[in-house]
Order: C-alpha cells, then structure tokens, then sequence
C-alpha cells in the first residue's frame, strides 16, 4: 500500500499538471479559430475508431460528458467541418462519426504540438527515465479508464 505522502504527492502533482492539458476556448488552425471541444471530439473520434465504430455515446464516454453534452459538441464539429456522420453500418439508430480531412490535420497538428512540448519538457531525461515515465502513466491511466464492478 502506498505511504499517504505519497498519495498527497501524487494529488499535488496531478492538481498541477492538469492545467497542461485544459482544452483553450478555441485553437488558430488552418487560418481558422476551431472551437477546442472540437478539437477533444476530433481526438476522441479519432482515438475510438482504432478499435472500432464511433459515435456520440462514445464520444460521451471519452469526453466525461452527458449524451446531449456530447451530442451538441459533435454537432458543432460537423458545423466546423472537422467530423462527418453516415449511418451506422451495425445499428440504423446510431450515427457513425469520422474524422475529416481536415479533422485528421487537425488531430495530427494537435498531437505534433503536444508531442514537441513533451519533447521540450524531457530534454536532459535519459531515454529508460522516459520510458518508465510512459509505462507507469499508461498503467496509471488503464487503472482510471478501466470498468468500475
């Protein structure tokens, strides 16, 4: 079991680091202002359908937000241009949500940014300190994502 410093020193670090990864209102992109809840349903879209369809229901679960939440935020990205809907290929209620073009772009400038800025803020990390930082964040993120009995 961990040490109770510990766990307040896990807390303090999180608190601290989740200013780093707060979606801006809107993000310059391709000489537009793109709304950053389109930017979290891009990537959500994007990051879902590696393992399958994707639509507002999972876009709800990536984002932590309601049904109608999320279905209004996946309305603007269409407004926007960045996600497309079509029919679901397994259950005609469902729409089926991809990324566009210009959602891709948008994704992979999004993930070059974020990319680059880690790369900046590990400079001077040996490669095994980086890499244990990568195994154990992805353990702890697997144990917060993972399915509550």
């Amino acid at each position: 079991m961990a040490d109770d410093s510990d766990l307040v020193r896990v807390d303090r670090a999180l608190l601290r680091l989740r200013r780093m990864w707060d979606a801006p209102a809107g993000i310059e992109h391709e000489g537009a202002l793109v709304e950053g809840s389109t930017l979290l349903v891009c990537l959500a879209v994007a990051e879902g359908r590696v393992t399958g369809e994707v639509g507002v229901v999972e876009v709800a679960g990536a984002l932590g937000v309601t049904h109608s939440t999320a279905s209004r935020l996946v309305s603007r990205a269409v407004g926007a241009g960045m996600v497309r809907r079509a029919p679901s290929s397994t259950d005609p209620r469902r729409a089926s949500l991809s990324t566009t073009p210009a959602g891709d772009r948008l994704v992979s400038a999004s993930r070059d940014f974020r990319t680059g800025r880690l790369a900046a803020l590990l400079e001077g990390w040996t490669g095994r300190d980086v890499a244990a930082l990568a195994d154990l964040l992805t353990r702890f993120a697997d144990a917060v994502t993972a399915p509550r009995p």
